[in-house]
Order: C-alpha cells, then structure tokens, then sequence
C-alpha cells in the first residue's frame, strides 16, 4: 500500500489562544495572517482562511488503553475515540500504528471485518527535532482505520476494542481480556480549523489546519494548538519542487514566534510520551 499523504506539523504556543470564542477566534486570525506573511516572504503564497464553523470539526475526543499503556508502549497502537460535540450518535473509533520505520508500518494489514465506505489510510507525519543550528527532519508512518462505536456499548476490553478489525501483526498484544480505561483520565474538547491553503505549486496545494485542545470543563484555557498542512501523494510520491517548496514552508513556520519547539505534541500530552 502506498504512502496517501505527507502532513508537516509544528506546535503551538498554546497560551496565545487563551479566552473566549471571540478571542480565540480572533487569535487564530491573526496566526493566519502572520503564516501568509511570512511565507510570502519566501515567495509561497497561501489563500483563503482558518474556519470551524462545520459542526464535525467540533468534537470530543479520548484514547483508550490499558493501565500499563500496553497498546501503545507494547505495540505502536493508538485507539482514539472521537465524535462531534453534543452528539448522541455512534463514537468514531480510530485504530493507528505509528512508527519511525516505514516498512514496519507498510507491513501492518489490518483493516475492517465489515468493509464500509472509508478505506484504510497509509500517511507520514512530519515534525522537526530541533537540534542546535538548523532544523532535522523527523517521520512517523501509520497506518489507520476507522470503526464505529454504539455508545450503549463501548469497550472495555483489549479484544472489544480489537474486535471490528482483522488479525493484526503484533506478538506483544495485551491478553484480550485486560481492562481498558481512558489514557490519563484526559476527556478533551477538540477544534480544528480548516480551509486555509498553502501552494506549493501551480498545481499542488497543502491543506491547512490548526487544533486546538481543550479539557473537557476548562474551555478558556487550550492546553495545545497544533498546526499542521497536507498534500496528497501520487503512488507514495511527489514532485521534488513540491518536495522542496514544503520543506522551505516548514522551515520558514518553525522559526515564528507563534511555534513551541518543545511543545509536546497532542499523542505525547495523553500518553505522557515526548516520542510522539
């Protein structure tokens, strides 16, 4: 299977987002305006904007997994489950294995006992390590796959968890019967804003997004706020000038004052890991 996408992601200082909607929305206005000003000094243009208005990108979000994090320590797998704010209807349940080693993440096959109309997902995330001097490239591969949950009948169990999907190819798997719990008690109110574009060239432009994380009950105050932007793959490649052109963007992004270079990443607030 190959690669769908490439998404480059930096963090956020979360506290520049702190306030009421007005003043978050305003917040993530001028972030957007500073992104396209700094990146047009580089001769890369962006249009459009930030937006949430759709009500699916407003949503509750929690990971399940064993009191020792046996899923994700033991095998590279992170269940996520999510659903639109006020919701009643079925929970989103996402099954991911990350890796540093992208054959490893090629080798995973599991996929859905029941196929419905959403397709495994093949992506690579990017970050920077930032090192002393200029800023390293860093991948994770995964492969994910989406179930769906009836919330009068949610896991509680490794194998309920595991049950919508097929075989998968971990040795290290928690007993079926081990209890699962929510990772570190975190129940998170999760926005994204989208729409905004970054063109890499004249036919190929980078979805933009920023989330932001909040507690669950303590809505003033996000506790991370993540920019990311995506372009799709074409066989699991992509043109070099593209390849170039993004790069140069994420470079140009991470030196901005509105970037936490030792911001924990959202998997690593709720695993407690900075590896992710």
């Amino acid at each position: 299977m190959s690669l769908s996408s490439r998404e480059y992601k930096v963090m956020l200082h979360a506290e520049r987002f702190v306030g009421d909607k007005a003043a978050c929305r305003s917040a993530v206005e001028r972030f957007w305006q500073h992104v396209g000003t700094v990146l047009q000094a580089t001769d890369i243009d962006t249009r459009a904007g930030l937006d949430v208005q759709k009500d699916n990108k407003q949503r509750n979000v929690f990971f399940l997994d064993t009191d020792e994090q046996d899923l994700y320590h033991g095998s590279d797998l992170v269940f996520r489950m999510r659903r639109p704010l006020r919701s009643r209807k079925d929970w989103k349940a996402t099954l991911k294995f990350r890796h540093g080693d992208r054959l490893l993440a090629e080798a995973q096959d599991f996929d859905l006992r029941k196929r419905g109309d959403d397709e495994p997902k093949f992506e690579e995330d990017v970050k920077v390590n930032p090192p002393v001097g200029t800023p390293r490239f860093w991948a994770l591969f995964s492969r994910s796959v989406e179930a769906e949950f009836d919330p009068q009948h949610m896991p509680a169990t490794v194998g309920e968890c595991l049950a919508p999907y097929t075989e998968i190819r971990k040795a290290s798997l928690p007993a079926p019967e081990t209890p699962v719990l929510t990772v570190a008690g975190l129940h998170v109110v999760e926005h994204v804003y989208e729409d905004g574009w970054i063109r890499l060239s004249q036919d190929v432009e980078a979805e933009c997004a920023l989330i932001l994380w909040w507690k669950e009950g303590e809505l003033l105050k996000p506790i991370a706020a993540e920019f990311s932007f995506r372009f799709p793959l074409q066989d699991g490649e992509a043109d070099i000038k593209v390849v170039r052109r993004a790069w140069a963007a994420l470079k140009t992004l991470f030196a901005s004052p509105w970037v936490d270079p030792a911001g924990p990443t959202k998997t690593a607030l709720a695993y407690g890991s900075a590896d992710v």
